[in-house]
C-alpha cells in the first residue's frame, strides 16, 4: 500500500477523494474504525478543509464512510453482497466468494453480449482487440498490466454491442470488474486467458457468434472452475 502523499495544485478534491477511496478500498481502515480527522488529513495532503470536507462529503455519498458531530468520520462496511450497495464500483474484492459472484454475473452477461457485439462490431474495434490481446501477450509477468489490458478487451466487446443500456451497465460496475480481473491472474496466472482471447479474436475476426458466444461462457466456466479449485473450500460456504 502506498503512502499518503500531498496533493498536487489541479483537481484537490478528486485526489483526496481518489486516495482515500483506495485507503479504503484496500482495508487501511476497518469498519467502524475512524480514519484520521479532517485536520491530520489537511497537514498529511497539504490542502484546506474545504477541500478535505468535500473528498469526505463524497464518501459518504457512496456510502463508504459515516460522519457524526463530535465522533468523527468512521468506516461503514461497504463489503457485504446482501445488498444492492455492494455492487457499487468502488466495493472491495477480497473474499473468493465475490469473485465467484463477479464470475457468474460475467458469465451471464458476456455470453450474449458478445453476440449482438458481433453483428455491429467494426474494423476499427477488431484492431483495437488485437492491440489488447498483444498487450496480453507481452505482460504474462506484470499481472496488473495484464489484467488491465484483459479488462480493455472485454470492455470493448461490450461498448461494440452499440446498445447503450449494455455500455452504461458495464460501465457502471467497471471498476470492481477491473479489481476482480487483477485478483483472479494473481490466482491462476495468464495461461487460460491467453489460450482463450486468442481464440475468442480468430471467432470476431470471422464473425462467427456462435463460436464466440460459446468461447465465452466456456473461458468464464473454466475461470470459475479454476477459482474454486484454487480455493480453500470452507471459505466457500457462505
Amino acid at each position: 500500500m502506498e503512502r499518503l502523499t500531498k496533493i498536487k495544485s489541479e483537481s484537490l478534491r478528486t485526489q483526496v477523494y481518489s486516495q482515500l477511496k483506495n485507503s479504503l478500498i484496500a482495508g487501511v481502515w476497518k469498519p467502524g474504525e475512524r480514519i484520521p480527522s479532517e485536520k491530520e488529513l489537511c497537514d498529511t495532503f497539504g490542502v484546506s478543509r474545504v477541500t478535505v470536507r468535500a473528498a469526505i462529503q463524497q464518501l459518504e455519498i457512496l456510502g463508504l464512510v459515516t460522519t457524526r458531530q463530535g465522533n468523527g468520520t468512521t468506516v461503514n462496511d461497504f463489503s457485504s453482497t446482501h445488498n444492492f450497495d455492494a455492487f457499487h464500483p468502488i466495493m472491495q474484492v477480497k473474499k473468493n466468494q465475490d469473485l465467484l459472484h463477479i464470475l457468474e454475473y460475467r458469465k451471464i452477461l458476456e455470453t450474449g453480449t458478445i453476440s449482438l457485439a458481433i453483428e455491429r462490431i467494426s474494423d476499427d474495434d477488431i484492431a483495437y482487440l488485437k492491440k489488447k490481446l498483444k498487450e496480453m501477450q507481452n505482460s504474462v509477468d506484470d499481472h496488473v498490466q495484464n489484467a488491465k489490458a484483459d479488462h480493455a478487451f472485454h470492455h470493448r466487446i461490450a461498448q461494440s454491442t452499440k446498445n447503450p443500456i449494455i455500455v452504461k451497465v458495464y460501465d457502471l460496475i467497471n471498476e470492481m470488474i477491473s479489481t476482480a480481473m487483477v485478483d483472479v491472474v494473481d490466482m491462476i496466472g495468464t495461461e487460460r486467458g491467453l489460450r482463450y482471447h486468442k481464440l475468442l479474436l480468430d471467432a470476431i475476426s470471422v464473425k462467427d457468434a456462435e463460436a464466440c458466444s460459446k468461447l465465452m461462457e466456456s473461458h468464464i466456466q473454466e475461470t470459475i472452475n479454476a477459482v474454486i479449485e484454487h480455493s480453500d473450500r470452507s471459505l466457500l460456504i457462505s
